[in-house]
Order: structure tokens, then C-alpha cells, then sequence
């Protein structure tokens, strides 16, 4: 049995640093197990070096524990993927090689973070059912939205009340693919090169062409 770790207690006015070890300590759990059953306050409690009831004065219980730690995620999904299109961008990329730099971003964390990725989206998982505004999943969707307005901004500007569907319909068909890709028997299911050319045929299917340049006489 794991003994519990000592900790040097913090100082008065450093509860947010303790806050963030219980939130450091859930997340390496879930990460390692990938099952929010694997998952108990006194568990983590004892991760941290600290009784179970100081857990209690951060977060209310597990449920609020991990949906803080998945809220976090989502979050870090969304900042990878607008980094990835902003750097595409500034290298001066073509549209459809910002949104291909996103798909790519977002495979890459599903795939570096299985056990956090499949319990964002995890039906037992149940995260507070928040207004949209306020639902960390939404920073996620806006990161596609935005990728999609940028791509038909240059691609086919008459189309960009579209760009929140499009967005959805890129995010859907991605992770439809991840789960796929990781039911499919090896050696296929250990290979990523799969995955790219599904991408390849998924974004030739969505994207909409390019407008051809007006004629000029």
C-alpha cells in the first residue's frame, strides 16, 4: 500500500497552490488509469500528502474535481489548436494548410493524451450542464468555428455564415475517426499514417473549394 507522502504545509495565503497540487495529483490518476472509477478523494488526498478533508475545502466533491480537471483539458485542447493555426498563419500557410495544421493538433493531443481524451467525451462523464457560453467544451467548438471562418474567409467568403457547422461537422468526423482507428486490430490501429489519410479524404470532402478568381475581360 502506498504510503502517504509528507508535505511541507503551505504558508498562510498559498491555498490556490494547494488547490492546483490536488487538481495535479487528480489528473496524473486519471491519466495513468483512464477510468474516472480509479478516482477517490482519499486517494488523491493521500497523492498530495494531506488529510481527505482538506480536498473538501477546494472542491465540493469528486464530481467537481473532475470536472475540473476535464474543464482544464478542454481548455488546453482549444489553446493547442488555435496556437497551431496562428503559427500556420504566420509562416503564411495557405488556408487549407491552417486548418490541416489544426486537424493535426487536435490528433496529435487525442493521441498523447488518450485516457484524458476519451473521458472528456465519456458518457459517464457528466459535467455540469452550464450555459454554452460558460461550458469549457465550447472553447473547443469555437477553436473549430474559428478555423473554419478563417478557411472560408479566403476559400469562399460568401459561405461564412456556414463556418460554426462546418467547424462541427470537421470535429464530429475527427473524432469519429480516433475512436474507429483505435478499435481497428494492429498493426493498423498502432499506425498514425491511417489517420492522416483519413484526414486528407475527410477535408477534400468538407472544404469547400476554393472560389476561382473573377474574370477580367
Amino acid at each position: 500500500m502506498k504510503s502517504q507522502v509528507k508535505r511541507v504545509p503551505n504558508v498562510r495565503g498559498e491555498g490556490e497552490r494547494l488547490r492546483q497540487e490536488i487538481l495535479d495529483a487528480a489528473t496524473r490518476i486519471l491519466e495513468e488509469a483512464g477510468r474516472e472509477d480509479a478516482l477517490s478523494l482519499r486517494g488523491v488526498a493521500r497523492e498530495v500528502g494531506i488529510s481527505a478533508p482538506s480536498v473538501y475545502r477546494h472542491f465540493k466533491d469528486k464530481a467537481d474535481l473532475v470536472s475540473t480537471v476535464l474543464d482544464a483539458t478542454y481548455r488546453a485542447l482549444a489553446v493547442a489548436m488555435s496556437e497551431a493555426s496562428e503559427s500556420a498563419a504566420t509562416a503564411g500557410a495557405d488556408p487549407r494548410a491552417r486548418v490541416q495544421a489544426t486537424v493535426t493538433a487536435y490528433r496529435r493531443f487525442a493521441i498523447e493524451k488518450p485516457h484524458r481524451y476519451r473521458l472528456m467525451f465519456s458518457l459517464e462523464y457528466e459535467p455540469e450542464r452550464l450555459p454554452s457560453a460558460d461550458n469549457p467544451i465550447e472553447t473547443v467548438l469555437q477553436a473549430w468555428t474559428e478555423t473554419a471562418d478563417a478557411y472560408l474567409a479566403e476559400a469562399a467568403p460568401d459561405r461564412r455564415a456556414e463556418a460554426r457547422d462546418l467547424g462541427i461537422h470537421l470535429w464530429t468526423a475527427l473524432h469519429g475517426q480516433l475512436v474507429l482507428w483505435r478499435t481497428l486490430p494492429s498493426p493498423v490501429a498502432g499506425s498514425e499514417a491511417i489517420l492522416i489519410e483519413l484526414e486528407e479524404s475527410l477535408l477534400r470532402h468538407l472544404l469547400p473549394t476554393p472560389d476561382a478568381p473573377s474574370s477580367t475581360g
